[in-house]
């Protein structure tokens, strides 16, 4: 009788050690995966552009022109695809609803077998000034790999043919430019001096207020050395800002005399607006 009394007790006692180890175990578990998540979600950045995005998230396995030879690709099981073929491995047509599908992780690419690729809707979902960006960040992508496909979309191609010689070569204004590129993290009013979201770590500077830091003068060419060189600025961090002048290049084809002018408008709007 007492041997069967120890024998339970001592079952009761392994169970129970057995039953708070499996617990242990699971949440270490949930823990690894609530850090994992979070680490994922700190990888936003705080541009909405097609070729910030693509940088920031793509290149590292699809390489810089997209033709899948990033630094990132060699340790994937699967030949990383080219991305600039897509068109003219769909007869021509850019697959734009099936490669957004794939970003946001609504499907798989049987290339990246058991999705070695990152879903990025959960990341470009993320709520900013409580805005959620992530449509904005998929479409600005989709568009951005549409615009380095090999051959070119029947229709941007009509575009193209029937677009003014005059809008070509004049582009967009200064005001435009602003509004089009900056506004998203510096507001309508250039002020910025908000809290910026993950990973930037500090406030967003005030741009009408850079000649006032210059005791008067406003920095030209140091903006301009920023906007085209990416010099690195404090109130961003490490190179989190955009370096325009490769992304204006870039995404448009501009030589050197178009770039220049390009930045320099910008440059100008940004002066025009300096408080007093």
């Amino acid at each position: 009788m007492r041997m069967q009394h120890a024998i339970r007790w001592r079952f009761v006692a392994y169970w129970t050690c057995g039953f708070f180890a499996a617990g242990l175990i699971s949440g270490y578990a949930r823990a690894q995966a609530v850090s994992q998540s979070e680490a994922q979600f700190q990888q936003l950045i705080r541009s909405t552009e097609g070729p910030d995005l693509f940088r920031a998230y793509c290149a590292s396995c699809h390489g810089s022109d997209a033709k899948g030879h990033g630094p990132a690709a060699g340790a994937l099981k699967s030949k990383v695809p080219n991305l600039t073929v897509l068109a003219s491995n769909n007869a021509g047509q850019f697959p734009s609803d099936r490669v957004r599908s794939v970003i946001m992780g609504a499907d798989t690419v049987a290339s990246h077998g058991s999705r070695e690729m990152p879903v990025w809707g959960p990341i470009f979902h993320q709520i900013e000034s409580d805005v959620d960006r992530g449509n904005v960040r998929s479409q600005n992508l989709v568009k951005y790999l549409e615009s380095i496909q090999s051959i070119a979309h029947p229709a941007a191609q009509e575009m193209h043919v029937s677009k003014p010689a005059a809008a070509t070569s004049s582009g967009p204004s200064g005001a435009e430019l602003y509004k089009q590129n900056c506004a998203v993290c510096h507001g309508n009013d250039l002020k910025g001096n908000v809290p910026a979201p993950p990973p930037f770590k500090e406030r967003t500077p005030d741009l009408t207020a850079l000649a006032r830091h210059q005791s008067g003068k406003f920095p030209a060419a140091y903006v301009t050395s920023v906007l085209r060189s990416g010099v690195k600025v404090s109130a961003h961090g490490p190179a989190e800002m955009p370096i325009w002048g490769a992304t204006f290049a870039e995404t448009e084809k501009l030589d050197d005399a178009q770039l220049t002018l390009r930045i320099t408008r910008l440059v100008n709007y940004i002066k025009s607006l300096q408080a007093k």
